[in-house]
């Protein structure tokens, strides 16, 4: 995730304000309205008025809040018949319009008990955790107990639902994860957890040079190192020989503004024929592309924790999936919706998703994406993952300061799992360790094994729960990995894969790290805990 020069600064101490204020997607609403309206017949509910294109300023604004009168006038029934989507959509519009304090609404039709009375009902329409955790993640924690004038309203919900996960309900689980994400298993795939870069660099090479019609790569950091210009010198060679090679990188993290060797380096591929997209960096920082993706032909591809360069391939202790089969394609899919987005073109008929048999023998694989400022996916499957582990949780991730994971992983200790913890103990960013050992006191009295991995950084963001279900990818446990970046990582329903990465990443990691069973925390550590909202 790292770049060195920006550690923390006032800018992202102030990026973290502006989703507190800010308003939904006005078109998306209205989108939602309007097929709202459409099936209002069918389940004998008055049919919504589509919202304006752009809402004007909430205060004193009675056209803004017409549609929040039409939610408000319906009944509990009318509100559970409505689609899931639906239902969120109502959820945005009504916490655009709530104003908890402001009760003196100059509408002689609802004042704000009303509204915020409707927030509850919606959010109590839910059937089951998925759909009160799909619509809670995409509002967002503070939007939704901003709204409502007693926020322990929301926190109570919220307790109630992550308290339904059963330990060893993996069925339960896997249908949690497909609601939430809108998403689903790709089928049977070959995973190789490759561990640091000798594996990476030697299949990565393997595979590039057997390209024959595209190469895409999405990456959060491109170090202009020998390693960076050996890439882009494969890539110039590939563009050169016919192949379409597309590069998406962070602003941000590869410091494309003033990095003069870098700047020059994709300069030299544009030259010959590279397609290139440098994501700009919103103001703040707030929202960065922190994926790692590769995808070959279609057929091959790349995933986890590496960026590309000395650090992450000679330097650090890190890891990389190779992926041969159908989930292939959802990594290409997660390539082109982010290069489009970014304003890149994609030509008419490339052909980019060739047919893909299941690997015989392979590893049921999902996809999972989390899209920065837009959904918590990521976040919401760790956690119900810890609820349902019922022996064992494995975890090694180099920045680590949710309290939210905290907190699950500390009742999972209370309840008997075995949860042990694997981070850096050299952090190549000194806050977020502080952060991180603040929570090591809770923690341990509640039996959780906490390892400080030795001699240089560990940066593989990779858990294991009861030895059959693994997630591993680009995404860190902080929240700029779980609330504001893009990430995507996989996860893998399989006895064996689990297993062959306890024992080759757990087992082996173990005995070089440091158990820190009798650490109490610092007051610089007491400190940076109470910035890891932020970090």
């Amino acid at each position: 995730m790292t770049n060195r020069k920006n550690i923390i600064s006032a800018a992202i101490l102030l990026g973290t304000l502006f989703p507190l204020i800010s308003s939904g997607n006005a078109y998306a609403q209205a989108g939602a309205y309007s097929a709202l309206a459409a099936g209002a017949g069918d389940i004998s509910i008055p049919a919504p008025e589509a919202p304006p294109a752009a809402f004007a300023s909430i205060s004193g604004d009675k056209s803004a809040s017409r549609e929040s009168l039409r939610i408000i006038k319906m009944s509990d029934q009318a509100i559970a018949a409505c689609s899931l989507e639906q239902r969120l959509q109502m959820l945005k519009t009504l916490v655009r319009d709530s104003s908890p304090n402001n009760n003196n609404s100059d509408s002689t039709d609802w004042d704000q008990k009303d509204v915020e009375d409707t927030i509850l009902r919606v959010l109590d329409s839910a059937k089951d955790a998925a759909d009160f955790d799909y619509m809670y993640y995409r509002i967002g924690k503070d939007k939704l107990e901003y709204s409502v004038g007693w926020y322990k309203d929301i926190v109570e919900r919220v307790r109630k639902y992550r308290k339904t996960a059963v330990p060893g309900d993996w069925a339960g689980l896997a249908k949690y994860v497909n609601t939430v994400s809108e998403s689903a298993h790709s089928g049977r795939n070959l995973i190789k957890f490759l561990i640091d870069g000798n594996e990476v660099i030697a299949e990565a090479k393997t595979a590039l040079g057997n390209a024959k019609k595209s190469i895409h790569i999405e990456v959060f950091q491109l170090q202009p190192d020998r390693i960076g210009q050996g890439l882009a010198d494969l890539l110039i060679a590939k563009s050169k020989a016919g192949l379409t090679v597309r590069l998406m990188i962070d602003e941000h993290g590869s410091s494309a503004e003033d990095d003069k060797k870098l700047i020059m380096m994709l300069d030299s591929m544009r030259a010959n024929g590279v397609q290139i997209i440098v994501k700009k960096a919103p103001f703040l920082k707030k929202h960065l592309d922190h994926r790692k993706v590769v995808v070959i032909d279609g057929k091959v591809g790349f995933t986890g924790g590496m960026n590309i360069g000395r650090w992450y391939q000679v330097e650090w202790h890190d890891q990389q999936t190779l992926i041969e089969g159908p989930a292939v394609a959802k990594l290409q899919e997660a390539f082109i919706e982010r290069w489009k987005a970014a304003k890149g073109s994609i030509g008419a008929g490339e052909d980019l998703f060739p047919a893909i048999e299941e690997y015989p023998g392979g590893a049921q694989t999902q996809v999972i994406q989390h899209i920065g400022l837009r959904d918590q996916n990521i976040k919401a499957m760790y956690l119900r993952a810890i609820g349902t582990a019922q022996k064992s949780i494995k975890i090694a991730n180099p920045y680590f300061t949710d309290e939210d994971v905290v907190e699950a992983l500390r009742w999972a200790g209370k309840r008997g799992v075995k949860v042990q913890l694997v981070l850096p103990q050299d952090n190549d960013i000194a806050i977020v360790q502080h952060a991180s050992r603040s929570y090591y006191r809770k923690l341990i009295k509640a039996g959780v094994e906490i390892y400080e991995y030795k001699g240089r950084m560990a940066h593989e963001k990779v858990a294991v729960f009861d030895g059959r279900f693994a997630t591993f990818g680009s995404s860190n446990l902080d929240a700029r990995s779980l609330y504001n970046n893009d990430e995507l990582n996989l996860i893998i329903t399989d006895y064996r894969v689990a297993q062959e990465i306890e024992m080759r990443l757990f087992d082996a990691d173990l005995p070089e790290s440091e158990l820190m069973n009798n650490y109490s925390p610092t007051l610089l550590d007491h400190l940076a805990g109470h910035f890891s909202g932020l970090l």
